[in-house]
């Protein structure tokens, strides 16, 4: 069993030369004419990732379990990337996620169907498909009901990504994800609290577990899994800030931040550090109670026995008790827009607006909350008119004649 690893060098579209790497191995001999049968696979970005797709390449044909991209099918490929982004340092419940979507969804839809024979149609029929009865949670209610546009958007972006990893193995010539438009969902206004809501909400829970991580939630805007992971050592209660550096997954998994931006400090208001301190005294006091049976994880938010709160569960527990008090439609997630809402209605910079919450840039926070400056055409049309109109009048500068240098 033979194989290679070639460099090439390719031009990037500001011309700067990029160095790829192909690779080419035997698959056997054809059975009819005897030649070596030779497979490629190209664009590798380094030559170790090549390297290790080129000795995957040839355990598999050694153990029989090769798969020809001429034979291979949609479902075959899927599962197969699957395995190749195991090692791309995607968080566990990303790609929990993403196997769900193409076990239960994208493989009996589209599965049977030979990769090298996907066509855009197949993904448009799936697609108007799943609007109409594309729900497998397999409840009596929902089983066979329609999908939100925004899940199959979703749907797309994976299919996207998948088949454009095949087209740079050189698997298909080309990405048929890439010429079909996705469904665009209908832009949502999440539901928020306001500012007497939200302390009657706290009032609501105060003294159970789900107190000190909704107060976080609406105080910070920090995301559910940033709240659940906060140890004690991230807690500065003397200068008033919390740091995020870890998140909390399903199955108690401990994670870095979703993105470089989500590791930030963020300054809390001196009720939430009063707060914080009984808290830390509260749970010092569970802890001696609990004795052995304590379970020592430095987590602020945990049960009264130490352990970390399931994600779900803390969701699930805050949208039962606050619907039993009259707040039907607000989620958990819905704190943190609470909070997003609340800062840019008060007039806080959208940049800090953006850095509070962790956004990968001001565009995000801006499109996430445009909303709440429905003004912001009006005061533009204004200040140009006090610019350039309403203020000439008692410009002392306005009339006044140029004049060129030297005195002219």
């Amino acid at each position: 069993m033979r194989g290679s690893v070639y460099s090439r060098v390719l031009k990037t579209k500001n011309g700067k030369p990029v160095t790829v790497y192909d690779v080419v191995f035997d698959v056997g001999r054809d059975p009819v004419t005897g030649k070596r049968k030779q497979k490629r696979m190209r664009g590798f970005k380094t030559k170790k990732e090549a390297e290790k797709a080129l000795a995957q390449a040839i355990a598999e044909v050694e153990r029989g379990t090769y798969l020809d991209p001429a034979k291979m099918t949609v479902g075959e490929w899927l599962r197969e990337w699957l395995k190749l982004i195991e090692d791309k340092n995607l968080s566990p419940s990303t790609l929990r996620g993403y196997r769900d979507i193409v076990e239960h969804h994208l493989i009996p839809a589209l599965g049977s169907i030979l990769l090298a024979k996907l066509q855009p149609i197949h993904l448009e029929q799936y697609y108007a498909k799943a609007l109409r009865e594309g729900r497998k949670d397999r409840k009596a209610k929902t089983l066979g009901a329609s999908l939100k546009a925004q899940s199959v958007l979703h749907h797309h972006r994976i299919l996207h990504r998948a088949l454009a990893h095949a087209e740079k193995l050189d698997l298909i010539p080309r990405n048929p994800a890439r010429r079909v438009e996705p469904p665009r969902p209908d832009h949502h206004e999440p539901a928020t609290l306001s500012p007497e809501d939200a302390r009657r909400s706290l009032d609501v829970l105060r003294g159970t577990y789900l107190y000190i991580p909704t107060l976080l939630a609406i105080a910070t805007g920090m995301r559910r899994s940033e709240i659940l992971g906060l140890r004690w050592q991230d807690v500065d209660l003397k200068a008033g800030t919390v740091m995020v550096r870890q998140t909390l997954l399903r199955g108690g998994v401990r994670w870095r931040p979703k993105t470089k931006k989500s590791a930030r400090p963020i300054p809390l208001p001196p009720f939430v550090v009063r707060e914080l301190k009984a808290h830390r005294k509260q749970q010092l006091e569970w802890k001696l109670k609990a004795g052995s049976a304590w379970h020592e994880t430095d987590l602020v938010c945990t049960r009264e026995d130490g352990s970390s709160i399931n994600p779900d569960t803390l969701s699930g527990q805050f949208s039962k008790r606050l619907t039993r008090a009259g707040f039907p439609h607000v989620t958990f997630h819905g704190l943190r827009h609470s909070h997003g809402t609340l800062l840019m209605e008060w007039g806080v910079h959208p940049k800090v607006v953006s850095e509070r919450l962790g956004h990968s840039s001001v565009k995000i926070t801006l499109d996430i909350y445009s909303h709440v400056l429905p003004d912001t055409q009006e005061e533009a049309v204004r200040a140009v008119e006090r610019a350039l109109a309403g203020d000439r009048v008692c410009n002392p500068f306005a009339n006044r004649r140029r004049t060129k240098r030297g005195g002219r």
